[in-house]
């Protein structure tokens, strides 16, 4: 029969509008056409109309879904749409008798990929030219095509012919309102050749009831604000100029009693809000981090721990050649969380957690942003459902561009929900469960030093607590130290606790520093001589550090090259063996581990440190891979 056309109609509640819309396109001069309409959740007549219809032209074919939105309906027609070419109506408006026609009789003449009509509104009383076109235009450029098709204030994906071939690999944004704004510069972009048909129209019309006139409740706002974000990041990136209304958003409005009372708006990087929406009523510039070419960010969610993985994450990153931008609680920085690394593509941002939530969640990512690490997961998901994390970031992020760290996968791996790509510290040891393997043990310039030739000097970076089990191995082998006259040691701990539970024969071999800040941390670290972690049999809570957890203690003994006393079972799976720790088997034996430590020589001690050495370059190179591989995945 000819050239077939695929007419798109998303249908939910137009009753009053769709005998309309269905007679002007059943009765086009163009002939060869597919008609599918997606009854999109309907609880009106629509339903009955298409079925009425549909007896009447056997040219309609109707889908019908659950409300899932216009984006949903659109897609789910060009999943199966079979024309040669796409036109998109809303159920609520109309085309000319003879539009398709002309659209493609203008498409043959130009060989263009897209072929635009013009726009009227059409209201009660009223008839306006919203896009009026009275010659044929062409266009190649892509700020040519935005200026015919008078973007950002146009965007109606509606009343253009598109050739199929460009919706492959191209769909409409799902559960988003204002969709158009976001897909049309897409497809504009893809297209080749733009044309305009002249005097042959679309009629749009004034629906009280469409979705988009409503008050906008919160979601719609954000969904604005959003799509012109969108735009404004497209357009600048096309190197396309845009006016300053143009790059105006409102990026919210409060209501009284259904009266705009407080509309707040953004220009770059400035907001006012305006009482009434003429008056201004407070301004104040957003903050904005560090973004220079080929940039990673490293976030740390999490206000009060693991930012100790923070450093040696952004380390790898420097390595693979990015430029990093470090989001961490301020408190951390200012506690010298990077006191001993310096790099000029290093940078360190000032955002507070809820300024830079809000980056996160209103900034389109740019060319130059080329990914984030996000270095605890589990402060922006449940740890169960990692998909949830993606809703941190703007609405169209690139989800491979967002890397997760775990600190602990049991919950997740138990439900069935872990992914292989999610990072951990070290390898999982739980029902065979798989992930990448990036360790952070890079804290900057550190001095590696030698046994204390007097004192051999114990830290515990954590709490000393009275009746607490991994205390109790501590205290107890201390005690049998000194019964046994061995009093060259002394225990540092960097953490809560104090002195009264212990007994006072002990407590001048104990050294409670409280919570360090980190540059004092990593003082206490480098003059002290093996790591303490205190781990038991006897206490279930122990076995993550064996299965599906790790502690941010073994990052400090591969980083600073600190031997560390620990449990025979939990050595292997964290890198530790006989010849670059002291490992001990039972609660009862922790005693003689802390002995042989006490009695090491100098030269043993550094034999032993050569190993944790070689160790740990391996690891470092084996996670620099990881790493590398997971982001070029």
């Amino acid at each position: 029969m000819g050239t077939k056309v695929s007419v798109i109609i998303p249908v939910y509640n137009t009753e009053v509008y769709l005998n309309n819309c269905l007679d002007s396109i059943i009765n086009q001069t163009h002939k060869d056409l597919e008609i599918i309409c997606i009854n999109d959740g309907s609880s009106d007549k629509s339903g009955a109309i298409l079925e009425n219809f549909k007896q009447k032209d056997d040219r309609i074919i109707i889908i019908n879904q659950n409300n899932q939105g216009q984006s949903s309906a659109r897609n789910k027609g060009l999943d199966i749409a079979k024309g040669d070419y796409i036109l998109f109506v809303d159920s609520d408006d109309r085309i000319d008798v003879d539009f398709v026609e002309k659209m493609l009789s203008c498409q043959s003449q130009t060989q263009s990929d897209i072929v635009a009509a013009s726009i009227l509104r059409v209201g009660k009383n009223l008839t306006k030219k919203r896009l009026f076109y009275d010659t044929i235009q062409t266009a190649s450029d892509l700020k040519e095509k935005f200026k015919i098709c008078n973007l950002p204030k146009c965007c109606y994906v509606c009343a253009k012919l598109y050739k199929k071939e460009l919706f492959n690999n191209l769909r409409f944004e799902e559960n988003v309102f204002f969709e158009d704004i976001i897909f049309l510069p897409k497809i504009l972009e893809k297209s080749n050749i733009l044309s305009t048909v002249n005097n042959t129209n679309y009629y749009y019309t004034i629906n009280p009831n469409s979705t988009v006139k409503k008050i906008p409740d919160k979601k719609k706002q954000k969904d604005a604000y959003n799509a012109k974000k969108f735009f404004i990041q497209f357009a600048k990136e096309k190197g396309i100029d845009l006016s300053k209304k143009d790059k105006t958003i409102v990026k919210s409005i409060k209501y009284f009693f259904n009266i705009p009372l407080i509309k707040t708006k953004e220009y770059e990087n400035n907001q006012t809000s305006y009482l009434f929406g003429l008056v201004p009523i407070f301004k104040k510039t957003n903050k904005l981090p560090v973004i220079k070419e080929n940039t990673f960010f490293v976030w740390e969610p999490c206000s009060k721990s693991h930012s100790e993985v923070v450093p040696g994450y952004c380390k790898y990153l420097l390595d693979l050649g990015y430029h990093v931008s470090v989001f961490v609680n301020p408190d951390r920085i200012k506690e010298g969380l990077f006191c001993r690394f310096k790099d000029k593509n290093l940078s360190i941002n000032s955002l507070s957690q809820k300024e830079t939530k809000r980056f996160f969640k209103d900034t389109p990512f740019d060319k130059n942003i080329k990914g984030v690490m996000v270095t605890t997961v589990g402060k922006i998901c449940d740890c169960i459902h990692y998909d949830q994390a993606y809703n941190s970031f703007f609405f169209n992020v690139e989800r491979n561009k967002i890397l997760m760290v775990e600190h602990e996968s049991l919950a997740s791996i138990d439900k069935g929900t872990w992914k292989e790509d999610i990072i951990t510290l070290r390898k999982l040891n739980y029902k065979n469960a798989k992930s990448t393997v990036v360790n952070p043990h890079y804290f900057g310039d550190i001095k590696i030093s030698q046994k204390n030739k007097t004192i051999t000097n114990f830290i515990s970076i954590g709490a000393l607590k009275a009746n607490k089990l991994d205390s109790n191995i501590i205290i107890e082998a201390a005690q049998k130290l000194v019964n046994k006259n061995i009093t060259n040691f002394k225990i540092t701990i960097v953490g809560k606790g104090n002195l009264k539970h212990l007994p006072k024969q002990l407590r001048k071999y104990f050294d409670i520093k409280g919570r360090l800040p980190f540059n004092k941390m990593y003082d206490e670290i480098e003059k002290a001589d093996f790591m303490l972690s205190a781990y038991s049999k006897n206490n279930p809570k122990h076995q993550r550090y064996n299965t599906t957890g790790t502690s941010g203690n073994f990052q400090l003994v591969y980083g600073f090259l600190k031997p560390c006393i620990i449990l025979e079972e939990y050595a292997k799976i964290n890198g530790f063996n006989n010849e670059n720790s002291i490992l001990y088997k039972e609660d009862d034996d922790y005693y003689c581990a802390l002995k042989k430590a006490i009695d090491m020589d100098e030269n043993e001690y550094q034999q032993m440190q050569n190993k944790l050495k070689e160790y740990t370059n391996e690891l470092y190179q084996e996670s620099l891979q990881n790493l590398k591989g997971l982001i070029n995945e």
